[in-house]
């Protein structure tokens, strides 16, 4: 494993808010321990050629990444199987599109080690988009719900 491709790892690790990782091969072992507080910060990774940013270029990206509609998210904290109500056979969801929900509210469970583990809400809002469905596998810090 290269710095590239180290640098590559560590790009993946932050966006996905993996706080552990550890991998190891004939050649060399690599463990990593991510700080929770850090992880929508740049880490002390420096490029060979470190690209410059001038105040135009910086003027210019956060137009680009603002997004459109002002939806607020609800994402997963863990990993595990999503389900919209605390029985694996789907009756009567806890939500539907359209419901109006109040932070603190329970929007559904995530199944992890045999174990059901209540989702909640913590923003309030109407329920726009449900973006993961009844039995469907969840990664952490994947959008579950969409607010307005």
């Amino acid at each position: 494993m290269d710095l590239k491709q180290i640098e590559q790892t560590l790009t993946l690790l932050k966006t996905y808010g993996v706080k552990h990782f550890r991998y190891g091969d004939d050649e060399m072992e690599l463990e990593l321990d991510l700080p929770a507080t850090q992880q929508n910060e740049d880490y002390a990774f420096t490029p060979a050629a470190p690209a410059q940013v001038t105040p135009q270029t910086q003027a210019t990206q956060p137009q680009e990444e603002s997004p459109v509609d002002d939806f607020k998210e609800i994402r997963s904290q863990m990993i595990g199987t999503f389900y919209l109500q605390d029985e694996k056979e789907l009756t009567k969801p806890v939500i539907k599109v359209g419901d109006v929900i109040q932070k603190g509210d329970i929007i559904g469970y995530v199944e992890a080690m045999k174990v059901m583990n209540e989702v909640t809400a913590d923003e309030s809002g109407e329920i726009v988009e449900i973006l993961v469905d009844h039995g469907e596998n969840i990664e952490h810090n994947q959008c579950i719900v969409k607010l307005k």
